[in-house]
Formats: C-alpha cells, structure tokens, sequence
C-alpha cells in the first residue's frame, strides 16, 4: 500500500504551456536544454531569430523534424493520412540507443496540430461505421469541403494523443506539450474560459495528463518583452499546479529550473521529517 510519504515530484519539469499565437511558447521552450523539438507548426524559425539568440545564444545541437499533411485536396482536405504516424516514427527513432542520449527535452509544438493530424488519420481511417477505408466525416468531407467530426472521430483522435503523450511523459527527459489558446464565450460573447486548443472532450482528458497546466502570458516593460507564467487558476484561465510552480514566474529554463529544483529540495526534507 503507498502513503503519501513515499510520493516524489517528477525529476524532470513536465508541462503542458498554452497561449495565443506570437506570445512565445517556442521562445521560452527554446532556452531549456539540449532541445529534440517535434514540430508541427513550422515554429522552430523562431529559434533562429535575432531576439532568441540575444537573449540564449546560437544552439546548433538542437534536434528537429517537421511534420505536415501530404495528401491534401484543393480544399485543405484530408484524403490520406501521413503526419501523426511520422511523429510516431520520429519518436521511435529518437529512442534508439544511438539517440536517446543526444537530447534532455522533448517539445511538442504545437499539441493543437498534433491532435489536428491524430483527428485527421481518425476521421479518413478509424472513425465511424465501417465504409471501406474512410469513415462518414471523410465522405461528406470531400464531396462539400467542410470536415465536421463524428464523435467517434473524436474519441479516436483523443486516444491517439494521450498515447502519445503517455510516450513521451515516460521516458527520462524533460516534456513540453505546447498549445494554442481558445477563448470559450457564452450566448452574450461575454468570455467563460481561457483553455488549450484541443479538440473535443481533449481539453479536460489531455489537461488531465498533466501535474502541472500553465498559461503562458506577456507584458511590456519599456522595450523589454517580458513572458511569464499563470500556474494558478483565476476562474477563467486554465491552470494548475500540483507541485506549486508559483504564479508569475518567468517562462524560459533558468527560472523554472530554479523553482523545480526549490520542489524537490522540500520533498527531500519532508521526507527526512520522517
């Protein structure tokens, strides 16, 4: 039987960041160390920027791959899958002996297009009634141009990602699950929430995956572009963390590694309390 003196907090900083777009969720992810960025939004020409380099300095060592959709119609559509079974492979092949070694933090950027891919081989292979290859979202998809998932395209999709995130979350290095960021309005456009941009029932499944949701937020001070992180809720935004990252901290590796490190220094002592 456990007790609650034998929990530890993870020794490496997991996390799922979300924010608009531009606000920096590449920016500070690119200072952690020794980076494999699984990247589906293009975003890693971030890293290459004049403002990054400035601030972290040049990293040749980074590991990359992108990922997109090769068997688009002349409407954006799906008729073929490719882009989520690559980022598998990527993964696979990152985790070979020869490998594992060369990096310390997994990126995924953005968890909002992997879940589009995972939606994608879901809705031209593995959803609805049986129809030969492809389920109904992809049949009326492709005859009208607008894809509206079933909800059996949903619930594959969402098992496909937190598969993945599973993967990822275990293995023996750092973990950011990048997304974008969907303001929730009711009837009267008055805004109810601030979540990841998830598809379905993924934001509260995938959300759950993680100890520790923060919503990346930025500020101007003169000319200095400051970033720093929500870990807390407020009533509208998403937050939370269960190892108590504190409110406001500023998003890049040297800030969050000194509170993680401030984590597990307490959880040692409290253990030698016993």
């Amino acid at each position: 039987m456990a007790t609650l003196g034998q929990h530890a907090p993870s020794a490496k900083i997991r996390a799922l960041i979300y924010s608009r777009s531009k606000v920096g969720k590449t920016f500070g992810a690119g200072s952690f160390p020794r980076l494999c960025v699984i990247d589906c939004d293009s975003g890693i020409r971030t890293l290459l920027g004049r403002e990054f380099i400035a601030q972290h300095g040049w990293h040749p060592e980074i590991e990359y791959e992108q990922f997109s959709e090769k068997g688009l119609n002349s409407r954006g559509v799906a008729q073929s899958h490719n882009a989520f079974d690559d980022v598998c492979r990527y993964f696979d092949k990152m985790m070979k002996p020869d490998k594992r070694g060369t990096f310390d933090t997994w990126v995924v950027d953005t968890g909002t297009s992997l879940s589009a891919f995972a939606m994608n081989k879901a809705y031209v292979l593995l959803g609805g009634t049986y129809k030969g290859v492809s389920s109904e979202t992809l049949d009326q998809a492709l005859k009208h141009g607008l894809v509206f998932p079933k909800l059996q395209d949903y619930g594959s999709e969402r098992s496909m990602v937190e598969q993945f995130i599973g993967m990822l979350y275990h293995t023996d290095k750092n973990f950011l699950f990048m997304c974008h960021e969907k303001e929730v309005t009711d009837k009267a456009g008055n805004p109810t929430a601030i979540v990841p941009l998830l598809t379905g029932k993924g934001v509260e499944a995938i959300c759950g995956l993680f100890d520790e949701v923060w919503n990346l937020r930025v500020k101007k001070s003169g000319p200095e572009t400051i970033r720093y992180l929500q870990t807390q809720p407020d009533g509208i935004r998403m937050a939370g963390s269960r190892d108590g990252y504190p409110d406001g901290m500023l998003w890049n590796y040297k800030t969050v590694e000194a509170e993680h490190q401030k984590i597990l220094a307490l959880a040692t002592t409290n253990k030698e309390k016993k």
